[in-house]
C-alpha cells in the first residue's frame, strides 16, 4: 500500500508535470524579468546616441545594479501569479485532481518557487550582463564580478576588525539570515497569491502596511533590559553582537517555516 503522505515515484511523477506547466506558463516570464537589463541597456543607448550626437556609452554598473534590483523586485511581486490560479474555480479544481498528496505538491511548489524561477531569472540576468560586458568595451565591470568584489571588500574588512579587536566574525555568520529573508520575501507573496481570489499584490501590500503601523506598538510595550553592554571590552561585545544575530537568524527561519506551514495549510483547506 501505497504511503498517502509521501511517495518518491508520486512526487517525482507530479514534479515532473508541475515543471512542466511552470515552464509554460512562469520560466520564461522569469526569464523575460531577467532580461530587463537587456531592454535597459538598448534603451539607454538609444537615448544616449540621440543625446550626444552619435556617441556609443554603454550603462554604468550602478545603474545596471538598480535595473537588476528592479528586477528581483518585479519577480518578487510576480511570485504571487505563479500558484494564483488555485483561487480559479476551475483552474485550481482540476489542480485538487491530480494524483499527488498535499504534501508533495507543497513540496513541488516550494522547489518551483524558493529554487526554480529564483535560478532562472538569476541565471538569465547575469549571463545578459556578462555578454554585454564582454561584447562592449565602453561597460565597465559585470554584475558578478563587482558581487565578487563586495564580498572580497567585506572579508577584508572583516580580517581587519578581527586583528585590531581580537574577534571572529566571517561573512557566513551573515548567510544564513540573508538567505532566510529571501525565503521569507517569496513565501509571504506565494501565500497572498494563493490566498486573496484577487488584487493579490494589493492585499499583499495591504497586509504590511497593517503590520508596519502594529509593529511599533508591540515593540514599546517590550521589556528592555537596564543592564548596557560595555564595549570597552572587545570580546563581551562580540558575543552580544552574536546572541543578536543568533536571535535574528532563529526568528528569521521561524517566520519562513511559519509562512511554509501557512501555504501548507492554505493548500489543505482549499476549496471551491
Amino acid at each position: 500500500m501505497k504511503n498517502e503522505v509521501f511517495n518518491f515515484q508520486r512526487f517525482w511523477n507530479y514534479f515532473k508535470y508541475d515543471f512542466t506547466q511552470m515552464w509554460r506558463a512562469h520560466v520564461k516570464a522569469a526569464v523575460g524579468i531577467g532580461l530587463m537589463g537587456l531592454i535597459f541597456y538598448f534603451l539607454y543607448n538609444t537615448f544616449h546616441l540621440i543625446l550626444s550626437k552619435g556617441d556609443w556609452q554603454g550603462p554604468s554598473l550602478n545603474a545596471r545594479l538598480f535595473v537588476f534590483g528592479l528586477a528581483g523586485f518585479a519577480l518578487t511581486l510576480y511570485v504571487t501569479r505563479i500558484y494564483g490560479y488555485l483561487t480559479d474555480r476551475r483552474k485550481g479544481s482540476a489542480w485538487l485532481m491530480n494524483p499527488a498528496s498535499t504534501f508533495e505538491k507543497w513540496a513541488s511548489m516550494l522547489i518551483m518557487t524558493l529554487i526554480v524561477i529564483p535560478c532562472a531569472f538569476l541565471g538569465s540576468s547575469l549571463l545578459v550582463d556578462s555578454v554585454i560586458t564582454l561584447a562592449d568595451p565602453t561597460v565597465d565591470k559585470s554584475i558578478i564580478s563587482s558581487f565578487q568584489n563586495i564580498i572580497k571588500d567585506i572579508n577584508e574588512n572583516l580580517v581587519s576588525v578581527n586583528n585590531d579587536y581580537m574577534t571572529t566574525w566571517s561573512i557566513g555568520a551573515f548567510t544564513g539570515i540573508g538567505i532566510a529573508a529571501e525565503c521569507i520575501e517569496l513565501l509571504y507573496f506565494l501565500l497572498c497569491g494563493i490566498t486573496f481570489r484577487k488584487y493579490k499584490i494589493l492585499g499583499a501590500f495591504g497586509i504590511i502596511l497593517g503590520l508596519s503601523f502594529i509593529a511599533p506598538l508591540v515593540v514599546s510595550f517590550m521589556p528592555i533590559g537596564s543592564n548596557a553592554i560595555s564595549f570597552d571590552d572587545p570580546a563581551a561585545a562580540e558575543q552580544y553582537f552574536r546572541h543578536i544575530m543568533t536571535t535574528a537568524t532563529i526568528i528569521a527561519w521561524a517566520i519562513a517555516a511559519c509562512l511554509a506551514g501557512g501555504v501548507f495549510w492554505r493548500l489543505k483547506t482549499l476549496k471551491h
